[in-house]
């Protein structure tokens, strides 16, 4: 055959000896006994071998497979050893004996360890695999079955173990060498190896109750249980990708609102100082329309990581640079360029606070949907919130999506231009299907400040409402540059007998230097198939 002195150059490289019948020196009885890890000597694996092996048995004998896998993970020579017998077991000239072998070495990758899949690795036990497909070797006597089992094995460790290059650069030779023409289709029953190393981080180590549901299944000697195990791996690598493709969005979007809020601020000093250059000032415009887009990215961005909390703190930390970089850009541009001078308009987003959200509307953008982009990220110093707090604002980004439905807010107040309306969202609270979700969002037109905010709420006996700390308490006074700043608040409603809701409420705040105590009764809530369904 072309290219087998190729072949044969590389396995003399790297193995351990070319004749025909070498192999492994690991006949029957050929290991001895091991030393386990307490220092007492363990039990010859081979016997447990040849029982799981034996060819006069034509189905599996799970039992012994999984005392040999046992042993192998008791002895401390255990992982070196078990590759040299079972070589010798899969170059065996009974086809039978041979397949059962390489189900017992596709156990064992999945029980026995990364010592195990280390020795593997090595070009000394891959070579053993590569005689069953060399003519040059076992392959002109080897059966059809036993080579397109080693096939599939040594590809599908390409898929699993990456990082192994020896593995890899195995795989290629035996292509190169027309000895494999295609890649295998691994069948779905196909007992495969865990993923390569991953960090403590991955879903396979956080989430407990898939880990073990696939170990189980791994152990199972049913076939379509390997089926669902091999599927769960699958949608678990699926998930890992996922979530490291939103991580790297993250810090690539995270970056670039820092260094554009930066750039920013340093071309608006400039602007203030009369020494921006005509290119310089484009170039203030194109960061002011990159900064504009950059907002619902990281509105997005903050509804897939509600279960984070430092992803969560660091994407409402560029939110805030973001805000007070449109914020600035708006008073000072924006004023200049109509003549009312740099002190003719106050912005919260220049003194940021707890008690002055500031958020700005995307004129394109349906206002109802502006609205809950301006609630939800209008909190300066969401940051440095207690844990328990952030816990509870994390809820509003819950909501970023359900709330922007068709549901029609109701309005609860609306005098002077003091404005409160209750948003509702379409899905029951995390983990609670059967409690309902409001947003009581109140916003000024007024032409003077408003403080002291305390909204207060009651239901009929047979219902439960609970109210979450507000986002804040004032709201300043109204300016034409601006859109209105808001003040958010959570309602949560348990309502078990599903009885027609009506709320009553009392909302207290000062105007200017006048206080006010409003009460009343809300009533015309949402059909229960729109509202909160789970």
């Amino acid at each position: 055959m072309a290219g087998t002195g190729e072949l044969e150059r590389w396995l003399s490289e790297w193995g351990w000896g070319l004749g025909v019948g070498g192999g492994f020196a690991a006949g029957s009885g050929a290991a001895g006994s091991g030393t386990g890890a307490s220092g007492e000597a363990t039990p010859d694996p081979q016997p447990r071998l040849d029982k799981a092996t034996d060819p006069s048995i034509p189905e599996e004998n799970w039992e012994c497979i999984q005392q040999f896998c046992d042993q192998v993970n008791a002895d401390i020579e255990g992982p070196s050893l078990a590759p040299r017998l079972l070589a010798h077991k899969i170059q065996s000239p009974q086809e039978m004996e041979a397949l059962h072998a390489l189900t017992v070495l596709e156990t064992c990758v999945n029980n026995c360890g990364e010592r195990f899949h280390h020795e593997i690795a090595k070009f000394r036990f891959l070579n053993e695999l590569i005689k069953v497909l060399s003519p040059k070797y076992y392959g002109t006597w080897s059966s059809e079955k036993v080579k397109s089992r080693v096939t599939e094995v040594i590809f599908s460790w390409t898929v699993w173990f990456p990082q192994e290059v020896k593995i890899r650069d195995a795989y290629q030779m035996l292509k190169k060498q027309g000895i494999v023409k295609e890649d295998p289709k691994v069948p779905e029953d196909k007992i495969l190896p865990p993923p390569s190393p991953r960090s403590q981080n991955s879903i396979f180590d956080t989430d407990e109750e898939k880990s073990k549901l696939l170990a189980r299944l791994l152990k199972s000697n049913h076939s379509e249980d390997l089926q669902a195990a091999n599927r769960l791996i699958k949608s678990m690598i699926k998930e890992e990708q996922e979530k490291s493709a939103k991580v790297s969005r993250r810090v690539n979007t995270i970056s670039e609102v820092s260094e554009n809020a930066k750039r920013m601020d340093e071309l608006l000093e400039n602007y203030k100082k009369q020494e921006l250059s005509k290119s310089d000032h484009e170039t203030l415009q194109t960061l002011f329309q990159r900064c504009e887009k950059l907002r619902p990215l990281l509105f997005r961005l903050a509804s897939e990581t509600v279960d984070d909390d430092e992803a969560l703190a660091e994407i409402l930390q560029a939110n805030d640079k973001l805000t007070q970089a449109l914020g600035q850009y708006r008073q000072i541009v924006a004023s200049h360029e109509n003549g009312c001078g740099e002190d003719s308009a106050t912005s919260s987003a220049d003194a940021p606070g707890k008690e002055h959200p500031a958020a700005f509307y995307n004129s394109s953008a349906p206002a109802s949907k502006s609205l809950y982009v301006c609630f939800l990220f209008a909190y300066p110093v969401f940051a440095v919130l207690p844990s328990e707090e952030r816990g509870i604002h994390a809820l509003f980004l819950i909501l970023l999506l359900s709330l922007a439905g068709s549901i029609c807010p109701l309005t609860v107040y609306d005098r002077n231009g003091f404005k409160a309306m209750l948003h509702f969202s379409r899905d029951p609270a995390p983990g609670r299907p059967d409690v309902l979700v409001m947003v009581l969002s109140m916003l000024s037109t007024s032409a003077q400040p408003i403080k002291d905010i305390a909204f207060q709420a009651a239901v009929p006996k047979t219902m439960k409402i609970k109210l979450q700390p507000a986002s804040g308490s004032q709201l300043p006074a109204f300016s034409p540059f601006l859109p209105p700043a808001v003040v958010s608040q959570v309602l949560l409603l348990a309502n078990p007998q599903k009885d027609p809701i009506r709320l009553r409420y009392k909302l207290a705040f000062t105007q200017g230097v006048q206080p006010f105590s409003e009460a009343g009764e809300v009533t015309g809530f949402p059909e229960a198939e729109l509202w909160g369904r789970s």
